[in-house]
């Protein structure tokens, strides 16, 4: 990926060559995205994706070497504090893609498990974000480039409590 910025400002975003941002994604109404995408609509340029899942820890080891989790609270403050600061959207955690989606809706799931069609369990206390995307991140989404989203946000991490460990959902 490429990131370049012209004279007038204009951020332009060169997937080109790149791999996809999904691996081994999972068709759910026609779009590819993660196992994070709850639903979608082409003609809205519309996502429900969960932001951030409650009492789960990481797939994997991140690339600064963690697997982080976060309680319903922890993701409930994070929820409320991102709209707070703007809820702004944009692409590959670039600097000047702000706008690329909207914010139109934000929750926290209230209740039962919902089995998505792609196998993610969306459970009571997850972050959930509605997103209407701009003309040039739908192709993106669309093309499998946006695999996901990511808050941008930054948190002090802390030895978990053994009642943390043990709260935590597979």
């Amino acid at each position: 990926m490429r990131i370049t910025q012209s004279p007038d400002g204009t951020i332009t975003i060169d997937t080109s060559g790149t791999q996809p941002a999904v691996k081994g994604a999972a068709e759910w109404d026609g779009e590819l995205m993660s196992g994070v995408l709850a639903k979608a609509s082409d003609e809205l340029q519309y996502t429900l994706v969960c932001v951030y899942p409650a009492d789960k820890a990481d797939i994997s080891v991140a690339a600064d070497g963690h697997r982080d989790f976060a309680s319903k609270g922890a993701v409930r403050e994070a929820a409320w504090n991102f709209l707070r600061k703007g809820g702004n959207v944009g692409l590959h955690h670039a600097d000047g893609t702000d706008g690329a989606g909207t914010i139109v809706e934000s929750f926290l799931w209230p209740g039962d498990d919902w089995a998505t069609k792609s196998g993610y369990v969306v459970k009571e206390g997850d972050w959930m974000a509605g997103i209407v995307w701009d003309d040039p991140a739908w192709e993106l989404v669309k093309a499998g480039k946006i695999g996901g989203v990511s808050m941008q946000g930054s948190a002090k991490r802390r030895e978990p409590t053994a009642e943390a460990i043990a709260a935590l959902r597979e």
